[in-house]
């Protein structure tokens, strides 16, 4: 036990916490408080010791607790310092064990019996998933950047593998934590972690298992958290540069009980942390369990039911206002409230000039497949870099625009853009960009769909294209809220590819783009043209709240993010790496990252990724390194795990499909 050197908040290393099977690892951050508290419970597989609790989740955790919270994060089963063993991630047994621990902490005499739960990405699906299973004591979660299916940890909605984000790093980063021992050593995590290394060998990586299952497979039947049994408050939260957007889109809408969302510009961070546009979210998030574990009344209910942020000046996160909505627009509920664009020769027009116009004639436009299109578009979650400029992606796409817009657009709302396609390939991949044209020429990205041709209907079966046969299609866009300012211009972008997002199609070939006025292509989304840029919903949104520091004091790093093109060869490659150090009070935990891609544009079947991580932990055990090593490609994907102690070998693995 220690105490914290900030607001008086004692921290309890090593907790143990019996479950039916295994003992969980916690930390407990204790209130400076009289008599018991409401406690809040982070469940993950990201090491408590270190990354979490000294890491990018300690200015939550402290606020919280600064705040009169009992909070506890806690290792999953399988991970960390807790005992056990993952098979498979993402079954119902990640809801299970936290409910469990909800019960237990609603026991204790130090707690008033009721618990609510948080966390961002994995630490949202245990919150979902505990919630679903209504345990005794739960009261409110708060989810961030939170997928609700498995088959979403490893596959788009449009049914394509997510290549960059969970094929290289978040795969890479599971396999070395899998391995790595516990920073803050004692006999019992000691031994968790050698029972753990014991049974590595015969499990198959959780890349061969992604790969191996398509979305349609029954592997990810059991993985599929069932949202509308969850009966207890809801404040969900994303970005729009997050990869989940949709998703939580989806599981709000399935959700019964009382709910309130917030979308704003961040990628894969927490709101109070983010680079761009931070806010005042931990007042918030303390504000939201002070109504429901406390009982008083913070207005937190009163907020409207989706606060959102509009993106200004052509995008990115520089400019634009925050409001609120009660609902979120879809195709489905627009109504009148919705615009569409059809595809016509001139470019984009509204479908009735296009019908209107008997000389307007029809598109045929037959794209050769370029799986190198995207490194100008992609916006890698870990990597602080601009959102990029997209011209260079749009010059190897068939490009529609608008004339130079009189008057300003706002997209707010989940679009779509209907296509109809002859393939020469029974599975083509179908990227659809939009993107918004300064005065200057320069393109920035407003949002995408991604498609794989046989999941055109859905992920649940798959069912090849006929080539040769013209197939209508309707790619889904992320959900978003942009406006296209006066003078600028709206572009639709189609291609085969958004690389290294996803893994485009292996095959080379064609396909067919037609569009006439009795049966135009168009983009349509939720929206309005405005005469000035003014809104009436606008809503306030505080900055962050610094008493306590909002980003770690222990831990530090960097990253980059490199595209390049070898014209010769007709390559595209990009780079990402990252550096981390934790200082802790039992040792040092360093994270060197990087991860390479590549395609070659005549062969989309050459993409591949090769992907190194070490973890070195420095403690009074000595030296540890784990570095974790895969190769990902369509012929081979081989994957290693070594770990040494002192430089001396403790664990050597090689696993290759």
């Amino acid at each position: 036990m220690s105490e914290d050197e900030l607001s008086g908040v004692r921290r309890h290393e090593n907790v143990r916490i019996p479950l039916e099977e295994d003992t969980v690892a916690a930390t407990r951050y204790e209130p400076e408080t009289d008599g018991p508290s409401p406690a809040l419970l982070t469940y993950v597989p990201y090491p408590q010791q270190d990354s979490v609790t000294y890491g990018a989740y300690d200015p939550l955790n402290r606020y919280l607790a600064a705040s009169g919270y009992e909070v506890v994060v806690a290792d999953m089963v399988g991970s960390g310092a807790s005992t056990g063993f993952v098979d498979e991630p993402f079954t119902r047994r990640e809801g299970a064990e936290p409910a469990e621990i909800v019960e237990w902490l609603a026991d204790r005499p130090w707690t008033t019996g009721k618990v609510g739960m948080f966390g961002k990405s994995y630490g949202g699906i245990t919150a979902l998933d505990a919630a679903a299973q209504r345990p005794d004591g739960l009261e409110a979660i708060v989810p961030i950047h939170t997928p609700f299916e498995g088959v979403r940890n490893a596959y788009t909605y449009g049914g394509l593998f997510e290549f960059l984000t969970i094929g290289m790093d978040w795969l890479t980063l599971m396999q070395a934590l899998d391995a790595k021992p516990p920073s803050n050593p004692n006999p019992a995590a000691m031994a968790a972690w050698r029972d753990r290394l014991d049974r590595l060998p015969d499990r198959d990586p959780w890349l061969f298992q992604f790969l191996d299952n398509g979305p349609h497979e029954a592997y990810w039947d059991d993985k599929v958290i069932p949202v509308e049994r969850i009966d207890v408050p809801v404040l969900a939260v994303d970005g729009w540069r997050d990869p989940y957007i949709e998703d939580t889109v989806r599981y709000v809408d399935r959700i019964d009980a009382p709910t309130r969302v917030l979308f704003g510009p961040w990628r894969h961070r927490m709101p109070h942390r983010g680079r761009e546009s931070a806010v005042d979210f931990r007042r918030q998030v303390r504000a939201w369990f002070d109504r429901f574990l406390e009982k008083g009344e913070t207005g937190a209910p009163d907020l409207p039911k989706f606060r959102v942020w509009t993106e200004r000046d052509g995008g990115g996160t520089t400019a634009g206002e925050w409001r609120g909505l009660d609902r979120w627009p879809t195709l489905a509920t627009a109504e009148d409230d919705a615009l569409a664009f059809a595809l016509a020769p001139e470019g984009l027009v509204p479908p009735v000039e296009y019908d209107a116009d008997p000389g307007a004639g029809a598109v045929e436009e037959t794209y050769e497949f370029d799986p190198t299109v995207g490194p100008a578009s992609v916006d890698p979650y870990g990597a602080t870099v601009a959102p990029p400029v997209t011209n260079d992606d749009d010059a190897r796409s068939l490009t529609f625009d608008t004339p130079t817009l009189e008057t300003a657009v706002e997209l707010t709302g989940t679009g779509a853009v209907s296509l109809s396609l002859e393939s020469t390939v029974a599975d083509p991949t179908v990227a659809v960009r939009v993107v918004d044209v300064a005065p200057d020429g320069q393109g920035r990205l407003v949002t995408y769909g991604v498609l794989s041709g046989a999941y055109r209907d859905g992920i649940d079966e798959r069912t090849p294209m006929t080539p040769g046969e013209p197939t209508e299609l309707s790619v889904p866009l992320a959900p978003k809220s942009h406006v296209f300012e006066a003078g600028h211009r709206i572009r639709v972008a189609v291609g085969s590819s958004l690389f290294p997002a996803v893994l485009p199609t292996p095959e080379r070939g064609s396909f067919t783009l037609r569009s006439s006025p009795d049966d135009p292509a168009l983009l349509r989304f939720p929206g309005r043209r405005l005469d000035r840029v003014a809104f009436d919903d606008a809503v306030p949104m505080a900055p962050p709240d610094d008493r306590l520091p909002t980003t770690p004091e222990r831990a530090s790093g960097s990253s980059s993010w490199v595209t390049a093109r070898e014209h010769a060869a007709g390559e595209a490659r990009v780079e990402k790496t990252d550096e981390l150090r934790v200082d802790l009070p039992h040792g040092t935990l360093t994270r060197e990252g990087a991860f390479e891609a590549s395609v070659r544009r005549d062969d989309p079947g050459s993409a591949s990724a090769r992907n190194e991580l070490t973890l070195t932990v420095e403690n009074a055990l000595g030296t540890f390194e784990v570095c974790a090593t895969s190769r990902i490609a369509r012929s081979l994907c081989r994957v290693r795990t070594e770990v040494t102690h002192d430089g001396e070998p403790v664990f050597e693995q090689t696993w290759t499909r």
